[in-house]
């Protein structure tokens, strides 16, 4: 599948809840380095935000900007 394909999937699961990197790349069955690099990715344009749940772990949402 292609990155950008792959890019507004991510997007759609952000969309429903928040998530971890793990979760995500579970749900997507990706390696967590490739899910890592879509993040980055998404992150610097501004397309996601991390936030921390109430454990401290990272999740991430949609930027609804």
């Amino acid at each position: 599948m292609s990155t950008a394909k792959l890019k507004k999937q991510i997007l759609v699961h952000l969309d429903e809840n928040p998530m971890s990197l793990s979760e995500i790349a579970e749900v997507m069955e990706l390696k967590e380095k490739r899910t890592f690099k879509l993040l980055r990715s998404l992150f610097q344009k501004d397309e996601i935000i991390m936030v921390r749940d109430e454990d401290g772990a990272r999740k991430y949402i949609k930027n609804k900007e």
